[in-house]
C-alpha cells in the first residue's frame, strides 16, 4: 500500500507549492543527519524487516491500514455499478435494441407508451452514473487505492551503514526504485500542517538547486520518502528519525535493551526484539493476523489485495546488501527476525542456522535442545 506516496508524487505533478504547504515542509525544522535531536529512540511498533551491522531494512506507511482501502472500495465501487447499469438499462439499452434492462431481465421497448422510462435513465439515473463513475475513479486515483493491487505488496527502505546510500523499493508512479545519499537528507518530523496528513516520519531529498523552483513536478533532485508504521501521533516521528539517524550514525552499541529502560534511552541495540519486526515477503493469513491483528474479515479483505501484488526485490546491480545476503534468502544472518521465526517454525531453517538463531533470540532450553539435535546429526558425528 503506497497511498502517502502515491499523493506525494501526483500532487507534486499538479502543484508542488500546495505539496509542500500540507506537509508542512518550509516551516517546520528540518533534522539533519549529524544532528542530535535530544530524544530517546522508539520503533512504531513491527515496522523492521531486518537489522544488521550492514544495514537497516524497514517497511512504508500503510500495512495495517491496507485492508481498510479494500474494505471500502467493496462499499464504494458495487453500489456505484450498480447505479451505473441502471442507467445503462434504462437510457441506453433501449436505444440500442429497443428493450429494457431492469437487473438481468430484459423487456421489450415500446416507444409511445414507455418513452418516460427513457426520459427517467436520462434526466434521473445520467447524473447519479456520472456522479458514481467519478467516485469510483476518485477512490483508487485520488484516495490512493490503486496501490492495493497489481503492484509491490509493500514498500522496502534500506539504510546501508557502509555505502552511506538509501535504497528506496517502490512502485514507478510512486516515484520508482531510487538510491539516495544518506548525507542529504533531512527529516521531516512534523507533518501537521494547515492540511493534516497521515501521521508518518518523512524523510525529505532536498533539490540540488536551492534556486531550482518549477511551478509543476518535483525540481531536480526533489524526493520524499515516509519510513515505518503511521504512527500513533506526530510527537512519535522523532523518536523514530532518532533511531535511524543513530544506527546510521553509530551502528548498533549495545546487544539488548535493558529492563530498565527509560523514555531518554538513545542506543540502537543489535539484536532486535521480534515484537518490532515483521515478515520480509508475502505472508499467510495465519502470519498476517499475527502482525496486524485485524480480524478474520480484516485479512481475508487483504488476502484480496494481496494476491494480485508481488514482492519487491533489490536489484543486483546495486549490491544493496554489501556482500551480506537479502533477509528472504538469510534471515538469520541478516537479523530479519520474525523472518527466521516464520522459517524455523516451517523447518525451513537449517539446525545451523537454528543454533545461531535461538542463541541471540532463543531461550535457554530452546537452544540446548537444537545444539544437541546439531551434535547428533549424522553428518556432524561423521
Amino acid at each position: 500500500m503506497f497511498i502517502t506516496e502515491d499523493n506525494w508524487a501526483r500532487m507534486m505533478r499538479a502543484s508542488r507549492a500546495k505539496v509542500l504547504d500540507k506537509l508542512n515542509v518550509q516551516t517546520q525544522r528540518h533534522w539533519r543527519v549529524d544532528e542530535d535531536s535530544g530524544s530517546g529512540v522508539d520503533l512504531p511498533g513491527r515496522c523492521i524487516f531486518a537489522q544488521n551491522d550492514s544495514y537497516l531494512e524497514m517497511c512504508n506507511p500503510g500495512w495495517k491500514e491496507q485492508y481498510m482501502g479494500v474494505m471500502g472500495l467493496l462499499l464504494i465501487v458495487p453500489f456505484g455499478l450498480f447505479i451505473i447499469w441502471g442507467w445503462y438499462g434504462f437510457a441506453v439499452h433501449p436505444l440500442l435494441f429497443d428493450a429494457f434492462v431492469i437487473g438481468t431481465e430484459v423487456t421489450q421497448y415500446t416507444h409511445r407508451d414507455d418513452v418516460a422510462y427513457l426520459w427517467f435513465g436520462w434526466l434521473l439515473l445520467f447524473p447519479l452514473a456520472a456522479a458514481s463513475a467519478f467516485m469510483i475513479f476518485a477512490a483508487f486515483y485520488y484516495m490512493g487505492n490503486r496501490t492495493l493491487f497489481f503492484t509491490y505488496l509493500r514498500g522496502r527502505i534500506r539504510f546501508n551503514r557502509l555505502t552511506r546510500k538509501v535504497y528506496v523499493l517502490r512502485p514507478g508512479y510512486c516515484g520508482g526504485n531510487k538510491v539516495f545519499d544518506w548525507d542529504r537528507l533531512v527529516a521531516l518530523c512534523d507533518l501537521s500542517g494547515p492540511r493534516r496528513t497521515l501521521k508518518v516520519l518523512a524523510l525529505y531529498y532536498p533539490p540540488f538547486d536551492a534556486k531550482d523552483q518549477p511551478v509543476k513536478g518535483p525540481a531536480k533532485g526533489e524526493d520524499c520518502i515516509f519510513v515505518g508504521n503511521v504512527l500513533p501521533s506526530y510527537a512519535a516521528a522523532l523518536p523514530t528519525w532518532e533511531y535511524i539517524r543513530r544506527y546510521m550514525q553509530e551502528g548498533p552499541t549495545v546487544d539488548r535493551i535493558p529492563h530498565d529502560v527509560s523514555d531518554r534511552f538513545n542506543k540502537v541495540v543489535r539484536f532486535v526484539p521480534q515484537e518490532y519486526t515483521t515478515y520480509c515477503g508475502k505472508p499467510d493469513g495465519q502470519q498476517y493476523r499475527l502482525e496486524v491483528r485485524p480480524g478474520l474479515g480484516g485479512t481475508l479483505l487483504q488476502m484480496l489485495s494481496q494476491v494480485t501484488c508481488s514482492w519487491a526485490k533489490f536489484p543486483k546491480g546495486w549490491q544493496s546488501d554489501s556482500g551480506l545476503g537479502e533477509p528472504e534468502d538469510r534471515p538469520v544472518q541478516t537479523g530479519a527476525v520474525m523472518t527466521a521465526l516464520v522459517y524455523r517454525a516451517k523447518g525451513r531453517l537449517s539446525l545451523e542456522d537454528e543454533v545461531e538463531f535461538l542463541t541471540h533470540w532463543g531461550t535457554k532450553e530452546a537452544l540446548a535442545e537444537a545444539r544437541t539435535k546439531l551434535a547428533h546429526e549424522p553428518r556432524a558425528a561423521a
